[in-house]
């Protein structure tokens, strides 16, 4: 059985279907890649798993469970973490109170916190700093501290390196790698750098229009001559 299984999802926004049909799963562990064009339909497809978009039509299930149904917050709670591309802070709110926003539910919130600030040693050093004024890493580095401060066993990344200046995108990289070695299954959407981020993908499905056209490994889609376009959704 898939970790998480998307079964001929329909979704969009009012009545408008930008999804068609989509069929995917990912296994435990395993960090899949998301590619395609502008308007492929990728942030819907992370909208409509963690439940901020409601289906038209087809299931979502997670460990076994339908979650097509539930909330946002019920699904957060099953263990599926999601950092949107943009406003994935609290920008008026400084690094230690966004870190104790996402440790709320916990019981041991101060060991949390000091756990993420151990990872993150940029945000131990902005810690007093309103999250609006962080630079575009800092800020990803507080989105993911956010999410992995109560334990996801499954992360949505969308587009999390988009951009960064060049000297912070690597580092995160390795961070997300280094996440996925511990033991958190990743949906990585792939814009920027994919070379460097498809190496590390165990499985890569292209999107284009609203569905899937091709499903490869990282590997598979690297040797391709015309990744390039590949990666354009041509």
């Amino acid at each position: 059985m898939s970790f998480l299984e998307v079964k001929n999802v329909i979704s969009g926004y009012g009545k408008i279907p930008i999804l068609h049909e989509i069929n995917l799963h990912v296994n435990q562990g395993e960090m899949v890649g998301i590619i395609g064009s502008n308007g492929a339909g990728k942030t819907t497809l992370m909208h409509t798993i963690s439940g901020l978009l409601p289906l038209m039509s087809g299931s979502i299930t997670f460990q076994g469970k339908r979650i097509d149904q539930l909330p946002p917050s019920d699904i957060a709670r099953m263990g599926l973490g999601y950092v949107p591309q943009r406003k994935n802070v609290f920008a008026e709110l400084t690094v230690l109170e966004n870190l104790e926003m996402g440790a709320y539910t916990l019981k041991k919130q101060k060991e949390k916190i000091n756990e993420m600030l151990e990872t993150f040693p940029r945000l131990k050093e902005r810690i007093g700093q309103k999250a609006g004024t962080l630079s575009g890493g800092e800020r990803q580095m507080l989105a993911l501290a956010s999410a992995l401060i109560v334990n996801p066993k499954f992360l949505l990344l969308d587009e999390p390196i988009t951009g960064l200046a060049p000297q912070i995108i690597q580092g995160l990289i390795d961070m997300i790698v280094e996440i996925r070695d511990k033991g958190t299954t990743v949906i990585w959407v792939v814009e920027e750098n994919p070379k460097e981020v498809l190496k590390h993908a165990d499985r890569v499905y292209l999107m284009d229009s609203g569905i899937i056209k091709m499903e490869r490994t990282g590997k598979q889609f690297l040797e391709e001559e015309n990744l390039e376009e590949l990666f354009l959704g041509h």
